[in-house]
């Protein structure tokens, strides 16, 4: 059952949004950025494109998310509109959408609508409300390094660490590395120069994350992903990769080690 909302009718005006799309995997990547860090959260609509900046419940990650209009066939809303979603059941319902499918995005009747127009045409709706919540600030850092590497030997690299802690620390001084301590053991992983599409260093930086945090963030990216990371010692680290023609930012909060 998709969630309900509970709202003052009252305050209701009516907004004309309605898109079309064709890169289906863009579109499916796009609701798994949002929905591997919250159930549900507001997704702000206008000329620009479609946005979001939620919390994830632990209030220890930040996701930051834009598709812009450009990455639609047919894109048309007539005013801003700030709409809640649960975007775990509407990950479920893009899921069944397939590549040859043709996605109508719509709000009309204080619902969402999903079209899927391929082999047969499916629809779907989605109970929705007006948000008047503020989006929560981008947290203020300066980072001292980034590092770009390719999404695939990023996710290597934490399987790697898995294999003996449900942390890693990241490391950026003369190289790059992610490192992982466990009760039974330690890994190491280093890499070299070429390795890496970039890095930029300009002090050294250490800081710990989760594990099974920082593998949500990278669920929605593919082997065609460039990750950037940036980070700075007992800092946020700032994730980034684009989608299709959009893009997702996360922040993660830091493990903080006892002394």
């Amino acid at each position: 059952m998709c969630s309900f909302y509970f709202l003052d009718f009252n305050i209701l005006r009516s907004k004309m949004f309605k898109a079309v799309i064709s890169d289906t995997k863009a579109w499916r990547s796009s609701v798994e950025a949002i929905a591997s860090l919250i159930d549900d959260g507001t997704l702000q609509i206008d000329e620009e494109g479609l946005k979001l900046r939620a919390m994830d419940p632990s209030q220890i990650a930040l996701v930051d998310f834009m598709l812009p209009a450009s990455a639609f066939d047919e894109y048309n809303t007539d005013n801003p509109s700030s709409i809640v979603i649960d975007f775990s059941e509407l990950s479920k319902i893009t899921k069944r959408s397939k590549a040859e499918d043709k996605i109508e995005l719509s709000l009309k009747e204080n619902r969402f609508k999903m079209v899927f127009k391929g082999e047969a045409t499916r629809r779907f709706n989605m109970s929705i409300l007006e948000s008047t919540a503020t989006p929560p600030k981008e947290p203020n850092v300066e980072f001292t390094s980034e590092i770009k590497i390719s999404a695939t030997i990023l996710k290597e690299a934490l399987k790697d660490a898995e294999l003996v802690s449900n942390h890693v620390a990241l490391m950026a001084d003369e190289e790059f590395s992610i490192t992982a301590q466990g009760d039974t053991g330690s890994a190491e992983i280093r890499f070299p120069e070429e390795a890496l599409m970039d890095m930029k260093v300009t002090e050294k930086a250490r800081s710990v994350f989760s594990l099974d945090q920082l593998n949500n963030l990278l669920k929605a990216s593919d082997q065609t992903s460039i990750i950037s990371l940036k980070i700075r010692t007992d800092a946020p680290l700032k994730l980034e990769y684009s989608i299709g023609d959009g893009r997702v930012i996360y922040f993660l909060a830091p493990r903080i080690e006892s002394a």
